[in-house]
């Protein structure tokens, strides 16, 4: 498979296949090599930074489910 480099306004922009299936929106870093080989690595968020855990994590009430256990148990 082999893609060419284009320019876009300032930058030059490397086209992803479609066969290669990335999410839209996903980020990379970026790593050039010594010979010139171009890495791109998933970027992957750190737990430890940012309110992240105020928006993405969802707190379920499994109260009610307990109650019928309880019930069921006594």
């Amino acid at each position: 498979m082999k893609v060419k480099a284009r320019i876009v306004g300032n930058s030059t922009t490397l086209t992803v296949p479609a066969e290669i299936k990335i999410s839209k929106g996903t980020e990379f870093e970026v790593e050039q090599l010594n010979d010139g080989a171009i890495i791109f690595k998933p970027k992957h968020r750190n737990p430890f930074e940012g309110n992240w855990f105020k928006t993405d994590i969802k707190q379920t009430d499994v109260t009610t489910d307990m109650e019928d256990l309880d019930s069921e148990w006594n």
